[in-house]
């Protein structure tokens, strides 16, 4: 078996395949030189007639001739196809085709089978990550045209195991909710880890916590979902509870803790006006936290065309921050405006 340089290389799959050259199978053909007789003697023998090797002919390319898998996620599969060109003018048969590591498969090809001149054929190297291998194997191709098999060399690897779900917030805390009125309160779940994360469902317990945007999913690595807390309380006090996440495989992915109050609601309001934008807007969007840092809450489902707005079903006795944005006829929202300050009465 001897190699040859090929620049045409075809890659398939979805695994990281090193850039290889064509691998050649040439038939070996034996150099003969004649026997001396038996009879003869070395004071008169002549010299031997030495006969050059012939040139073997190149029977198949197989393209590529290295195939490569890197940073496979354990437990999922990758693959690669492989191609067998006859470019000999014979026939020859591909009798076998093998792996020396039980991590890689091949299939995709029914052997025997014969290849005629000119004519290929294809099959799929597949690997499966295990997790935190790495390691080299042969594949191995036999065929009718000799005893030595072709040997492509592959080389895989696994990353570790990585599942995590992170969110946005730490832990939740409404600001005081005025009876009959509702706060909500939005939540980013991102896969920060390296495999699909397959969610069951996502729920809230305690009194007076809800969500909406929730079911089951999947979720890849770097892929990002929302969905909305809020607290609507039936009566006055402290409350405590929990958001949770869970996995399709059992257990949780995540829990975030919830608390709120429900507060006595003043019969106050605050009305906010604010200059109109010279430029051409299309509405604006009021926001209200309980503290000047934020996070602010959208009070408006759409943008208001005026630039005043009134805040109704306050907590007594609290102060509420309030900034606003601007729209524009593009739908394109401003940065907020600078925080004010409002005092709702206790009586």
């Amino acid at each position: 078996m001897v190699g040859k340089l090929w620049t045409s290389v075809r890659l398939t799959g979805l695994a990281e395949a090193i850039l290889a050259t064509s691998a050649i199978l040439l038939a070996a053909t034996p150099s003969a030189s004649p026997a001396a007789g038996p009879n003869s003697r070395i004071s008169n023998t002549r010299p031997s007639t030495e006969y050059a090797p012939t040139a073997a002919p190149t029977l198949m390319e197989v393209t590529p001739d290295a195939v490569s898998f890197l940073d496979v996620p354990p437990g999922e599969t990758y693959t690669q196809t492989v191609r067998i060109t006859n470019i000999s003018e014979g026939t020859f048969q591909i009798k076998r085709i093998t792996a020396s590591s039980a991590e890689f498969g091949i299939t995709g090809i029914i052997l025997p089978v014969v290849v005629a001149p000119g004519m290929s054929e294809t099959f799929t190297i597949s690997y499966k990550g295990a997790p935190e291998t790495h390691g080299d194997a042969q594949l191995c191709i036999e065929t009718s045209a000799g005893d030595m098999p072709l040997a492509l060399k592959a080389k895989a690897s696994a990353v570790k195991d990585e599942r995590e779900l992170t969110a946005s917030e730490a832990g939740i805390n409404f600001e005081d909710v005025a009876l009959g009125n509702s706060s909500a309160r939005e939540v980013v779940l991102t896969n920060s880890g390296n495999r699909v994360l397959n969610i069951s469902g996502i729920s809230v317990s305690g009194a007076g916590f809800g969500l909406s945007g929730t079911g089951a999913l999947s979720l890849s690595p770097g892929q990002k979902i929302s969905v909305d807390v809020n607290f609507a309380p039936k009566s006055a006090g402290r409350r405590t509870g929990n958001l949770r996440v869970s996995s399709a495989e059992g257990g949780s992915l995540l829990e975030i803790p919830l608390s709120a109050a429900g507060v006595a609601a003043s019969q106050n309001v605050v009305k906010l006006n604010w200059e109109e934008n010279p430029a051409s807007v299309g509405g604006y969007v009021i926001y209200r936290s309980a503290e000047p840092t934020g996070p602010y809450t959208r009070l408006s489902a759409q943008a208001i065309p005026s630039a005043e707005y009134v805040d109704t079903g306050l907590a007594a006795g609290h102060t509420y921050y309030y900034v606003v944005t601007s729209v524009g006829t593009d739908e394109v929202e401003s940065e907020y405006s600078a925080p004010i300050a409002a005092t709702v009465p206790e009586a």
